[in-house]
């Protein structure tokens, strides 16, 4: 064979592993450490610099070129034979050092990091290990019995399984990577702070901004709450809308604008994104109307049972002082009192948990409200109680969109439907009155609440006109 060409596999032979190496022990990592560093610089002046001495002493019929001519390039500065065995036997026995030592290095990075990191340079490793070890069998066949077509094709499926290994690798560091911010989200309580730091993470971006859309402001604020400035936060990168339901606007990642190259990844980030926003706005309405109930029970408590309680104190104060004629006054005002109070507490009570919910079922109930309120309802329920929390569910989207028609639909006249269809639990409540219902406004939005907490979905269709029609599907399980 004439040309360069004997000559650069002679002494390039190897730069295949040497780049396969350096390749497997920075994997992961953006570089390697001191101790691989070193490693890597033996290890490349060993498999190029000995081959280059093994030329200048050889020819290239003695490392299997049978088919050398005049023509080859080849150096033949001092060609003797004892010399070129003695390199030749250090190059395979150096190679095979250097061999353990690698696979030594492998070992050592399965051990480091968690389980799911272990698990990401295990592909990699393996495969690293396997070409390693048929890198060093390679060496040291060649050096014996010189080139054989069948080695250098062993080793070349050997070396194909890198890259298998680094795709596997890769694929398992992206699932890793999206579990880790679902496995986050469902362990933690959400937060923006927290939200943006596992996108920082997970989209290898320490820069990496978000917007929060504030309803009350009407604008995009930080997440320590102060005003957003777009303009700046947009100068060179990229903003990513992510939107609730009805296209409602939550928030705005900024990040780097190559970002965005890895669309799946992007997108899966702005899913999980938009859940922990609505989890965490869902959490914060719950939680007002928690507050604002507690407000409620507190003033009917101080308009109704105390004051009627006060008064029953100074009453009884009377009776110690009081002339014999005038005791039968004070002790009829006192039982007056008595049952005003007890009236009150006992309406309290029914308006927290209906006692008839709990021993009559959902339909006696739901009748209950509707007398109270003087509504002229028309109800459909199931005969066997339903589990004990989607009844509370069910019970209370209907006490509220039976007030809620009461109070603004013009009508007296409802139908209620609740039944079981799998194991979902549908409820409909539906008027004829003026419609026209705002499904954004302070009622629907505690239904909605309500719903979503539970897991289920709440539709409402409300035409000017003709009526409002409400549906609630709540998971059984």
């Amino acid at each position: 064979m004439s040309g360069p060409g004997p000559l650069y596999a002679a002494v390039f032979g190897y730069l295949s592993i040497t780049l396969s190496a350096w390749a497997l022990l920075r994997y992961p990592a953006r570089g390697l450490g001191f101790i691989r560093r070193r490693f890597m610089a033996v290890l490349a002046a060993w498999l190029i610099g000995v081959p280059v001495i093994e030329v200048c002493v050889a020819r290239p019929q003695w490392l299997g070129d049978e088919n050398a001519t005049s023509s080859t390039w080849w150096p033949y500065l001092w060609t003797s034979r004892p010399a070129f065995d003695v390199i030749s036997n250090a190059l395979m026995v150096g190679s095979a050092l250097l061999a353990i030592g690698f696979l030594a290095l492998m070992l050592r990075q399965l051990r480091v990091g968690g389980r799911r990191e272990r698990a990401v340079r295990l592909p990699v490793a393996a495969a690293g290990m396997l070409a390693a070890v048929v890198a060093g069998v390679v060496v040291v066949v060649t050096s014996v019995a010189g080139p054989h077509e069948e080695v250098f094709a062993i080793e070349g499926m050997a070396q194909l399984g890198v890259p298998i290994g680094f795709l596997v690798s890769f694929a398992q560091q992206r699932m890793t990577r999206l579990s880790t911010m679902v496995t986050v989200f469902d362990n933690t309580n959400p937060t923006t702070h927290l939200l943006r730091q596992v996108l920082r993470h997970n989209l290898r971006d320490p820069k990496l901004d978000l917007l929060v859309w504030s309803d009350a402001d009407q604008t995009y604020l930080t997440v320590d709450g102060g005003p957003a400035d777009i303009g700046s936060s947009l100068a060179g990168r990229q903003a990513i809308p992510v939107m609730g339901h009805g296209g409602r606007p939550l928030a705005v990642v900024v990040t780097e604008s190559d970002a965005a190259g890895d669309a799946d990844l992007v997108d899966a980030a702005v899913a999980i994104s938009r859940l922990a926003l609505e989890n965490l706005l869902l959490s914060r309405r719950l939680l007002t109307a928690d507050y604002d109930a507690r407000q409620v029970i507190v003033a009917d408590l101080h308009d109704g049972a105390q004051k009627d309680l006060c008064a029953l104190r100074v009453a009884l104060s009377k009776l110690g002082c009081a002339e014999p004629e005038a005791l039968p006054g004070l002790v009829e005002t006192a039982d007056r009192l008595v049952v005003n109070a007890l009236r009150e507490l006992r309406d309290l009570a029914h308006g927290v948990y209906p006692h008839t919910l709990t021993h009559a079922g959902l339909a006696a109930a739901i009748e209950e409200t509707a007398d109270e309120l003087d509504l002229i309802v028309h109800l459909t329920a199931p005969e066997h109680r339903l589990p004990a929390t989607v009844e509370k569910t069910v019970y209370f989207f209907v006490n509220e969109a039976l007030t809620n028609a009461h109070k603004h639909a013009g009508t007296i006249r409802l139908q209620v439907e609740v039944r079981q269809s799998g194991g979902v639990v549908i409820a409909e409540v539906r008027d004829d009155g003026t419609g026209g219902a705002d499904g954004n406004g302070p009622g629907l939005a505690r239904l909605r609440d309500r719903i979503e907490a539970h897991g289920g979905r709440l539709q409402i269709s409300s035409p000017r006109g003709t009526g409002t029609h409400v549906v609630a599907r709540i998971p059984c399980v």
